[in-house]
């Protein structure tokens, strides 16, 4: 089918200039407040619904793109909204709507549509003005086509749902939804005739059993006194319309059941019961009465603010299978990590803004192996989606370094929220490559921070691939000790760590170098070698430890961290160490820490 594949936006609001190629099932706008998302949304409203005349100017002096060369409308540039309906090898369109547009569709191996819509300022009238045209090859507009955008909006008829999404403004009998359902008048007459009688019965009963109407129609028919009217006693009080279309349109209400079984009309109840209520109501519209109410080749491109708005997390991953199946293409824009957590990666369109420039960034076709993908999927988009909000992420190996930059930025004043500095673990993730690979293709800064051993230089030869013309220093950073635990040691915090060497008193059946340990067991077990090697191997790791480095020096705390007992917990330690740090305040933090977090920032201002 024909899917709108690309729009371009110029001097619209807060975007100077903006191209978003779009993905044919779903596109998902992130990106953080003031990027523009909410505007790529009202240019396709405007361009798809809202401009209709060129009477009447639909865009305000609001719309109009400012900044310091521009402060009144006569001084701004003029807004142009381009969209392009691309054809594919894949995705050959239907001969029905190459019928109905083909005066409008260039293109030689496959045929496109490109309608642009501008505004400008008129000085005449002191007003802004709108137009509209198809465009050629060449990019020119081609002349005396204009009327065909009528054609294009009832092949492709374009839907909004705003954030705010009130019961109200939706469930009554003049909405565009509920109302197609109450005016389908799908009830053969004969049984319409049974239910009307048998409403005109019910009516009566309850003016029968209501005994004060009775004092009106009695009243009311001195009408017949006065005027001339037809019979005297033809006065009827109807409770409910006997005409059963107007019943459905006026009086027709849904509830939904509460824990307790009661009737609770939808616009009574909460406002997440009601936004999720207002999505499925347009989920049913769509898929039950969108191509009998408007043309059985509709296919609609709908628009979603904020789908998560009002809705706990749970009903938000739930809510994502609603706008997944709903029929047509998808353009949605959230700030839901959970939403995140539902949708491919591939489908993400991320809106940067650098200066007055606002770029979209996606994660393009083969970027990442198969295993690549399954692996981050599982550490990142399933179980962290709001990473990918982030401005920078600072890449670590382990838990301990998350501990120790997050309790030292906050030590240090520095709102790792605030800066949109997320840390991440990358090492049971299978390192940084992807990570890298994906934060370059969004637009997100990175720093990663390498153990000082063999699996962190490993971990840097692979970010060093990724560089590009970038430096080491920008972006990585290797620990002057084998690990951030040594690191916490060498920097004044090791007494948590020294319990935690084997003190094993050395039998004197094991005293000796391995050579004498290993005769001694060959003598005991004369006829089992292999015996005698394993036990020589399991009492020579129970022999206490020899540190022959100084006290003090990281080669005194390597030695510690390597003859800790399997049995000891290194990340208590690590965060008895922290709370040692706290005590000193923002002076107790190791340089290196600091001197990372630095680097971070000056990596989120940069991309600002």
């Amino acid at each position: 089918m024909m899917r709108l594949s690309k729009v371009e936006i110029e001097n619209f609001r807060g975007i100077e200039y903006t191209e978003i190629e779009l993905d044919r099932e779903v596109t998902v706008l992130v990106g953080e407040n003031n990027t523009g998302k909410t505007s790529v949304l009202e240019a396709l409203r405007l361009c798809l619904d809202t401009v209709r005349s060129d009477k009447r100017c639909n865009f305000s002096d609001y719309d109009f793109y400012r900044d310091e060369t521009c402060q009144d409308l006569a001084a701004c540039k003029p807004i142009v909204l381009t969209l392009s309906f691309l054809e594919s090898e894949q995705y050959p369109w239907p001969e029905p709507i190459i019928q109905t547009l083909d005066k409008v569709i260039v293109g030689s191996d496959y045929s496109a549509i490109k309608l642009r819509v501008t505004a400008s300022y008129d000085a005449a009238s002191t007003e802004p003005v709108q137009s509209w045209s198809f465009l050629d090859d060449a990019g020119d507009e081609m002349v005396g086509k204009g009327g065909f955008i009528k054609d294009l909006r009832r092949l492709r008829p374009f839907f909004f749902q705003t954030a705010l999404r009130a019961a109200k403004d939706q469930f009554h009998g003049n909405s565009t939804y509920w109302a197609s359902f109450l005016r389908n008048k799908d009830i053969d007459d004969a049984t319409r005739k049974v239910l009307e009688n048998e409403l005109l019965q019910v009516n009566q009963k309850i003016v029968d059993a209501h005994a004060s109407f009775k004092d009106v129609t009695d009243e009311v028919k001195r009408i017949s006194e006065l005027l001339a009217m037809g019979k005297s006693d033809a006065v009827t009080i109807d409770p409910a319309p006997a005409d059963v279309y107007k019943a459905l349109r006026y009086d027709t209400d849904i509830n939904l059941l509460t824990a307790s079984d009661a009737k609770i009309p939808i616009l009574k109840s909460g406002e997440s019961t009601q936004s999720l209520s207002v999505l499925l109501l347009f989920s049913a519209y769509l898929k039950a009465r969108l191509q009998a109410d408007v043309d059985r080749f509709a296919e609609p491109i709908i628009a979603i603010e904020e789908p998560e708005a009002h809705l706990h997390p749970n009903a938000v991953r739930a809510v994502w299978r609603v706008l997944r199946d709903l029929p047509g293409q998808k353009i949605l824009a959230t700030h839901s990590g959970d939403i995140l957590s539902e949708v491919p990666v591939e489908k993400l369109r991320r809106l940067n803004r650098h200066g007055s420039a606002t770029e979209c960034r996606a994660i393009s076709d083969g970027l990442r192996t198969e295993e690549e993908r399954r692996k981050f999927n599982h550490h990142v988009r399933r179980n962290r989606g709001e990473l990918l909000f982030a401005r920078c992420w600072l890449l670590v190996e382990g838990e301990t370094d998350v501990s120790v930059f997050t309790e030292c930025a906050e030590l240090l004043g520095i709102d790792l929220h605030r800066h949109g500095i997320r840390i991440v673990e990358i090492s049971q993730a299978g390192g940084p490559g992807i990570f890298i690979k994906v934060a370059d293709a969004l637009g997100i800064g990175w720093h990663l921070v390498a153990d000082g051993d063999d699996g962190g230089n490993e971990y840097v030869k692979v970010a060093r691939k990724l560089l590009d013309t970038r430096t080491d220093t920008e972006h990585i950073s290797v620990l002057p000790a084998s690990n951030m635990d040594v690191l916490l040691c060498h920097s004044g915090y090791g007494d948590p760590y020294l319990s935690g060497v084997v003190t094993q008193t050395r039998n004197a059946n094991t005293a000796g170098s391995w050579d004498d340990v290993l005769a001694e067991m060959k003598k005991t077990f004369p006829n089992k070698p292999e015996q005698a090697l394993r036990v020589a191997r399991k009492l020579q790791d129970r022999s206490p430890p020899e540190i022959l480095a100084a006290e003090g020096t990281r080669e005194y705390w390597e030695e510690i961290y390597r003859n800790l007992s399997p049995r000891f917990s290194k990340p208590a330690a690590a965060l008895e160490s922290i709370i040692l740090m706290k005590d000193k305040g923002k002076q107790g933090v190791p340089g290196e820490v600091k001197d990372i977090l630095d680097k971070c920032k000056t990596l989120v201002a940069i991309d600002q």
